[in-house]
């Protein structure tokens, strides 16, 4: 049976109804989280990062049981949260040199974190291994060359690339392979945010050769400043006529592995500062993990290393429209601390 309201109370009654609608909040508030990471570096550690003596058999078992307590730290961060999808970015550096037993510890550690990983390269994986006049670099260029076609497949396979700087162009005697590499993903969890990884750092440029079975492989590794250009326009642009909300995404979130190559880029920062990004995130500097300055006014956090046993949690408040960003050290994320709070870009 329906109440029964007395008639003189009818106006008071409907005036509460409309009062409870208009602020009642229009939807419920979320946090959403996603882990920053970088430098896993294998075969690296803290004597690697002091440049004290220590065995190879000593430093390939020290790092490969410091990168495996950080993944398992973040695994069961992860577990102990199953209702919540949680990203995971990889800054660069995943190995020392790219070499191909370097390269297959890291898949087997890469396990342990398991899905909704994305992963970029640093300068130990490619840049510093390129074969040059003097004969320093690797053979055939072949560390350079697999950790990319490494991160190219890893990239291929990515159900939410939302798009990727990098061709193949067959030939009949070789093939040419050309991009900056950096790609973009819409990663669950955090469904609205652009992630956007530039590897390396965004202008880093170089160009090598390598030879398979007498198939020659150019490699033309260009800047990622004209396809981020692309990217933030197509991605973050108010339609005419419409609403911020009718965008694919809401803002972006970029990542790369050196902090300083470009910090001092005025495209870049330019790029940054006017396109709705609101963190930059990065690694190369091991002993560093928290906030590192800004770029174009973006403030950057910098994620530590495996060998440092830091990491970053970044949580995303919905309803206070802000990223708060935590460190973890010591691989406890139940003791994180603050880092800073960054207010989402609104229109």
């Amino acid at each position: 049976m329906a109440p029964h309201i007395v008639p003189g109370r009818v106006a008071a009654a409907l005036a509460l109804a409309f009062a409870t609608a208009a602020f009642a909040p229009a939807s419920q508030a979320e946090i959403r989280t996603m882990i920053v990471t970088s430098d896993p570096q294998y075969p690296w550690t803290p004597s690697s990062d002091t440049d004290e003596p220590e065995s190879e058999a000593d430093r390939d078992e020290r790092s490969r049981a410091l990168i495996e307590e950080q993944y398992r730290s973040i695994a069961a961060y992860r577990a102990a949260r199953p209702g919540q999808d949680i990203p995971v970015f990889i800054n660069g550096d995943i190995t020392a040199y790219g070499h191909g037993w370097q390269r297959s510890v890291m898949a087997e550690l890469l396990e342990i974190l398991g899905d909704n990983v994305h992963i970029g390269l640093g300068n130990h994986d490619y840049a510093n291994n390129i074969r040059t006049s003097d004969g320093s670099g690797c053979y055939n260029n072949g560390c350079a060359r697999d950790s990319i076609d490494g991160l190219v497949q890893h990239v291929t396979r990515k159900r939410g690339k939302v798009a990727f700087d990098f061709a193949i162009h067959p030939g009949v005697f070789g093939d040419d392979y050309e991009g900056s590499l950096a790609y973009a993903v819409r990663a669950p969890g955090m469904d609205r945010v652009l992630n956007v990884q530039l590897n390396n750092h965004p202008s880093y440029e170089v160009t090598f050769d390598s030879y398979t079975a007498l198939r020659k492989a150019s490699y033309k590794i260009t800047s990622s400043l004209p396809w981020l250009e692309k990217l933030f326009k197509t991605n973050l642009t108010v339609p005419p006529y419409g609403k911020p909300s009718d965008r694919p995404f809401d803002f972006a979130i970029v990542h790369m592995h050196d902090p300083v190559a470009d910090g001092a880029n005025f495209e870049f920062a330019s790029m940054v500062a006017n396109n709705d990004v609101a963190a930059i995130f990065a690694g190369h500097l091991h002993a560093w993990a928290g906030q590192y300055g800004d770029i174009g006014g973006v403030p950057v956090f910098l994620s530590g290393s495996a060998s440092r046993r830091t990491y970053l949690i970044v949580e995303h408040d919905t309803d206070a429209s802000e990223l708060r960003v935590y460190r973890v050290a010591d691989n406890d994320p139940d003791r994180k601390t603050l880092a800073g709070r960054v207010s989402i870009p609104q229109h």
